[in-house]
């Protein structure tokens, strides 16, 4: 029988190299000016990343497949933007070996769209946002024109989603949904049981809303290794050693991680172990399967660090009889963005990475999406490989160049 390592129940094997590649879409189209764009193409970095997605399925001729996060503010600042985008999205998940999850920043529009009022940190100067720099508390914001024809800035993209309490971010959650599903992004609501917080910050609040939402979230990735980040690297760094190491946090605070530890009581740390890339495995956060985000996003990480954790991840499997999990992944606009590339921005990073662990590895790696990878992780707990299938998933070629 011919060994499909995209659908590995067929190869007879029990352990293998699990590769998730993720893509955050932040909702982050704001104008770039300059020789990058000499066409003063308003939606430049929109565009230049379904360009940068559609490379890279080309590349690797469809055989790897994507799971996009996608945050829902594109279709809540204007109706012209969302008939703009709306299709666009829709047809680039319709043509791709892909799976669509849900990704939620604290974008004032898209807060107010979910029928809540927005954490403002422009009114609020209290008020966590690691992107607000001194007396700017806009932080990251992108300009738009409503439907009543009105200039409008769009911000909040740092506040962390755990600011909310538990029921407002059931309802971001659940109306977040909504929105990819009303403009056809995603099929239905149980198509889209995977998350990813923005800036990873998914507290106490966050993980327990996940689980009553209706259909509950089943897979989680947002926990990162918070030993990658040194001291002095900016207010997210810290925050994110603070919720994801192995110190408790007030549970009154958007960095608490009880249900984390619960879980995880080392917390994640492998950035500074020789191969401690097991430490940072999926497990259970209650009835939610947590898969950290083990190489990080191409924005923080050089090609090198993310075929570094394969390496150790292949080192690590050889001396064992469970699979090893590795994520790593890319941010929509700059991911295509040639401002952080020569052609394609951070995407290339990841590109080369894959490149080399397909020279080095071959057929060796299974590439699944996360919502796959979980249900292995399921199923190989159960001592039942192949019942991570379901009918009607995508049939996959060998990955193999």
């Amino acid at each position: 029988m011919r060994r499909d390592h995209n659908n590995p129940s067929v190869s007879g094997e029990i352990a293998a190299v699990i590769i998730t590649v993720t893509c955050d879409w932040d909702g982050l189209d704001y104008p770039v000016a300059g020789p990058h764009n000499p066409g003063a193409d308003r939606h430049f970095r929109f565009h230049r990343g379904l360009q940068a997605i559609q490379y890279f399925n080309r590349h690797f001729g469809g055989r790897i497949p994507l799971t996009h996060f996608i945050c829902p503010v594109y279709f809540t600042r204007s109706l012209r933007l969302t008939e703009y985008y709306a299709p666009r999205i829709s047809e680039l998940v319709a043509h791709s070996n892909c799976e669509v999850g849900l990704h939620l920043h604290g974008w004032m529009s898209l807060v107010q769209a979910c029928g809540l009022s927005p954490a403002d940190p422009v009114q609020d100067p209290e008020l966590p946002d690691w992107g607000t720099q001194g007396e700017n508390r806009l932080g990251l914001s992108v300009p738009y024109v409503d439907d009543a024809g009105l200039a409008r800035l769009d911000y909040g993209h740092g506040v962390p989603l755990g600011v909310y309490p538990q029921d407002e971010i059931v309802q971001l959650a659940q109306a977040g949904r909504g929105l990819l599903l009303a403009n056809q992004i995603i099929a239905s609501a149980e198509a889209c049981r995977s998350f990813r917080c923005g800036g990873w910050l998914a507290n106490d609040a966050v993980l327990a809303a996940l689980q009553i939402t209706q259909p509950a979230f089943q897979y989680e990735t947002s926990a990162v290794d918070p030993a990658f980040f040194p001291a002095g690297s900016g207010v997210l760094a810290d925050w994110l050693r603070l919720l994801w190491g192995s110190r408790r946090q007030s549970a009154q605070t958007f960095l608490s991680n009880q249900l984390f530890l619960a879980a995880y009581p080392q917390g994640l740390a492998i950035h500074t172990h020789s191969n401690a890339v097991t430490e940072a495995q999926p497990r259970l956060i209650q009835n939610l399967l947590e898969i950290p985000d083990t190489a990080l996003l191409a924005d923080y990480v050089e090609a090198g660090f993310m075929v570094d954790q394969v390496a150790r991840a292949r080192a690590a499997v050889a001396q064992q009889e469970s699979d090893v999990y590795v994520s790593l992944g890319f941010h929509l606009e700059s991911g295509g963005d040639p401002r952080f590339g020569k052609v394609f921005g951070h995407l290339e990073r990841v590109i080369e990475a894959l490149d080399e662990i397909e020279r080095r590895y071959g057929g060796a790696i299974h590439y699944l999406t996360i919502a796959k990878a979980g249900r292995r992780w399921h199923a190989t707990r159960g001592r039942n490989l192949g019942a991570y299938e379901r009918p009607g998933d995508k049939k996959l070629s060998p990955a193999k160049k």
